[in-house]
Order: C-alpha cells, then sequence, then structure tokens
C-alpha cells in the first residue's frame, strides 16, 4: 500500500492521491509514496566499544568484513634501556 500524502514534502502544496507530481513545485511524489523497506537486522551494540578506541574498533570491523584476522600477535611491553 502506497503512503498517502496529503502535502508535498518538498513545498508543502496540498496534492492530490492520484498526482504523480506536485502542482506547484513539480517535484516527483512517487518516492515518497513507496512503502518504506523493512530495516535490516541491527547489530547488537557493543557497549564496551563506546569507551574504546574508535580507530581500533572500526579496524575490527573492516578487517572482520573483509574476513581477516582481528588480533595480533600480543608483544610484551619493556622498557627501552633493558636488555629483554
Amino acid at each position: 500500500m502506497a503512503a498517502e500524502l496529503k502535502f508535498c514534502p518538498h513545498c508543502g502544496a496540498a496534492v492530490q492521491a492520484t498526482d504523480t507530481v506536485c502542482p506547484q513545485c513539480q517535484t516527483d511524489l512517487r518516492p515518497y509514496r513507496e512503502s518504506p523497506k523493512p530495516p535490516a537486522a541491527s547489530q547488537k551494540l557493543n557497549l564496551s566499544s563506546l569507551y574504546a578506541n574508535p580507530y581500533r574498533e572500526g579496524m575490527k570491523r573492516l578487517k572482520a568484513k573483509e574476513g581477516q584476522a582481528t588480533t595480533k600477535p600480543k608483544r610484551r611491553w619493556h622498557w627501552p634501556w633493558s636488555k629483554e
């Protein structure tokens, strides 16, 4: 079922149910009358990522999307002057 428009979304002029374009501004009304698409399945929000490094989280998502490994081998931190 097409959405019922009573006014033009561009200029606000009154439109009829059979109009395909606005009588005043000639805006095409067909895209506004098409039924909205159902929302896609949303991903679960990871709340810890809100406090994390946004660059790192974005790179994790990008690598996961590309199918690459998301973790790097962990290096142990040491003092620059130590001989470890």
